[in-house]
């Protein structure tokens, strides 16, 4: 003879895969997202506004379209067995770069 009532496991299962996608909505269409590379170019209000929040000035880079402004560091001091030797600021430096996000475009 066969139990006819659902276990409590069955029952999460079956509850889990009927909602999931209610939960969701409806699943994004990726076929309008730009090709991955065409990101889209900074104006020069946005070099701008990225130069004022930094502080310093940067370089823009059109082909990549990415705008770069490069952080070196000087406030290192260098000993080799007790003589100071001259440290490159460009050695140790960064450098965040920033490009214009798109909505609703997928990550890669």
């Amino acid at each position: 003879m066969s139990d006819s009532r659902f276990s409590r496991r069955d029952w999460l299962k079956t509850t889990a895969l009927a909602t999931t996608p209610l939960l969701l909505g409806p699943l994004p269409s990726f076929a309008e997202a730009p090709a991955p590379g065409n990101t889209p170019p900074l104006s020069a209000a946005d070099i701008a506004a990225i130069e004022a929040a930094m502080g310093k000035k940067g370089a823009y880079v059109e082909a990549q379209a990415t705008h770069s402004t490069p952080l070196p560091r000087n406030d290192l001091k260098v000993t080799i067995k007790g003589s100071r030797c001259p440290f490159p600021s460009a050695s140790a430096g960064g450098w965040p770069s920033s490009t214009r996000s798109t909505a609703n475009q997928p990550c890669s």
